[in-house]
């Protein structure tokens, strides 16, 4: 069942969230070159000298989170395009697990109880620990399929936006189907710079129109993939946190948090 809620509180809760959708060695060099303009030259220099991968930057996130003091929560595949493993980022799930940020699935497919509990149960193979949240890939989900994650024994997912176009009151807070706490994709850097065609130099601008948006709904949810931090527009993530670490009435939390705020308050 579908229910829609809202939820009034001075204070704003911004779910962080990071979809790592390639593999360790990234999308290959012929990928990269073909999207130059994204990144600057001095980059794409060390990708053509160096075969540097400008996509794998989970540890440079986990150093400006822990600048700002700050944990998240990153969805990954449990199997990449290319046929790689949720295996080849065992050791850095460990350390992202070990200083508590929170490691989620990111599903592949979606479509039946049975795929998305196998999916389920090869994260928690390599990280040895329950996880309780998902995001479908591509966002690839419908409203009305949402009761087979629940069933999958996932307490929250985060698959859904109303509108791709626009900061928008339907991609705040939360809303519930049965069990499962779904939080709408409230801002997505990659929505930014192509739907909604916003420059860098205005991303703060729309971030805070968000949280003044979101701030009587409690919460909302920004996904920054891990490949795009190197990019044009997504470079500018310390920014963000600078900008909502700033702010009194804003507290930045994983997921799981964000889930275990709802449920106490069902509960009381």
């Amino acid at each position: 069942m579908y229910m829609a809620l809202s939820r009034q509180n001075s204070t704003l809760k911004v779910i962080l969230t990071h979809d790592v959708d390639w593999p360790p060695s990234g999308p290959g060099i012929e990928h990269i070159l073909a999207r130059k303009e994204r990144f600057d030259e001095k980059l794409i220099s060390k990708v053509v000298k160096e075969g540097h991968n400008p996509y794998y930057n989970i540890p440079d996130l986990m150093e400006i989170e822990e600048k700002y003091g700050v944990k998240s929560t990153f969805f990954f595949r449990p199997k990449y395009d290319d046929g790689t493993s949720i295996g080849a980022y065992k050791e850095i799930m460990k350390d992202l697990v070990k200083n508590r940020w929170e490691i989620s699935v990111h599903i592949n497919d979606a479509r039946t109880l049975n795929s998305i509990k196998t999916e389920k149960n090869a994260v928690e193979n390599i990280t040895g620990r329950t996880i309780h949240g998902s995001r479908v890939h591509y966002l690839n989900i419908k409203l009305d399929k949402l009761s087979l994650i629940e069933e999958a024994g996932l307490r929250y997912d985060s698959s859904i936006t109303f509108n791709k176009k626009a900061i928008d009151i339907k991609n705040t807070g939360y809303f519930k189907v049965g069990k499962l706490v779904a939080f709408p994709i409230t801002i997505m850097g990659a929505y930014l710079f192509t739907y909604m065609n916003i420059t860098e130099e205005r991303i703060i601008e729309v971030i805070n129109k968000a949280v003044n948006i979101a701030i009587g709904r409690g919460f909302m949810t920004i996904l920054w993939h891990d490949s795009s931090l190197k990019m044009r527009g997504g470079r500018v993530y310390p920014s963000i946190l600078e900008f909502l670490t700033s702010k009194d009435n804003v507290e930045i939390v994983r997921g799981i948090d964000a889930y275990n705020h709802v449920t106490r308050r069902i509960k009381s």
